[in-house]
């Protein structure tokens, strides 16, 4: 369902549950101030929320390959000092 229709849906809720002799533009007002609060918040869909956790995923995956890849350079760069890496981290030299 789209934010359009549940506005909708919301806005057909209060209408209904109001005295009969309010006007059409009433629902028009009411759609219109919900749908300004909603754009207000940046909400997104569940369909681009998971979207952009497939995106995350795959790069914290490519992160690890990457940092792999590294460590196996820094290995062949260095072959006999195992703590090259871990002594640029803390500063020494």
């Amino acid at each position: 369902m789209s934010i359009q229709d549940r506005i909708s849906k919301i806005a057909r809720g209060i209408e209904e549950s109001l005295p009969k002799g309010l006007t059409k533009d009433f629902k028009s007002n009411v759609e219109a101030i919900i749908r300004s609060n909603l754009e207000g918040l940046d909400v997104v869909t569940s369909e681009q929320l998971t979207v952009q956790k497939r995106i995350l995923e795959r790069a914290v995956k490519r992160i690890s390959e990457l940092e792999e890849r590294i460590s196996e350079l820094e290995a062949v760069a260095n072959p006999g000092d195992a703590t090259v890496g871990s002594s640029q981290s803390s500063g020494e030299r």
